[in-house]
């Protein structure tokens, strides 16, 4: 009995880490391995998690956005003070956010629709999606991995700027891009080697 008394509580334990933190108030939350939702028309502060995902509620503002092993997911006209960033996870906003820092993922895709960042929007490994009117002020950059890990040879990462995008700085690719252009999109100067285009 006490085996399985030892068993039922570890399963208790484990579900009770994945249990998403709900959190309305104004104050900052910062979790390990839990992951948190801030329910619609919310106010927080910084909003971190480790090994867990973040959402965040339509039409709510936080300072800023992080996650390790987790993705992000912001709803209709979110406000972020600072920036958004994930190392292992997606990157998700839909339309009406605005971002006043940066966009910054690792391995891990980026969707913007109809978007506003202030900085830039990058990522290493992870493609990029900045659709229907999303306005970047800084550059998108594809990152090249640092260490042994990087390999000419590797998949091009996939980037997309489609219809009504404009960007104010530059796409700066360090590795192999394909690159999506929409021709009503506007991007400053095109900077890397192995840049393949394509033309929707």
């Amino acid at each position: 009995m006490k085996g399985l008394s030892r068993y039922f509580t570890a399963i208790a334990f484990a579900l009770m880490l994945i249990v998403p933190a709900v959190v309305s108030a104004g104050s900052s939350v910062s979790t390990v391995n839990k992951s948190i939702r801030i329910d619609d028309n919310s106010t927080a502060g910084n909003v971190d998690s480790v090994n867990g995902s973040v959402r965040i509620g339509d039409s709510s503002a936080v300072k800023s956005v992080d996650t390790v092993n987790g993705s992000i997911k912001l709803g209709n006209d979110v406000k972020v003070e600072r920036g958004v960033e994930s190392v292992n996870g997606a990157v998700t906003l839909k339309p009406g956010c605005r971002v006043d820092g940066d966009v910054d993922t690792v391995n891990g895709s980026i969707r913007l629709q109809d978007t506003v960042v202030g900085g830039d929007v990058t990522t290493v490994n992870g493609g990029i999606r900045l659709l229907e009117g999303t306005e970047v002020s800084g550059n998108v950059v594809v990152r090249k991995p640092g260490g042994w890990s990087y390999n000419k040879r590797r998949k091009p990462v996939k980037v997309e700027i489609g219809e009504n995008v404009l960007i104010h700085g530059d796409l700066v690719f360090e590795h192999a891009v394909e690159l999506g252009l929409h021709d009503s999109a506007r991007v400053g100067e095109i900077i890397g080697e192995e840049v393949t285009i394509i033309t929707p």
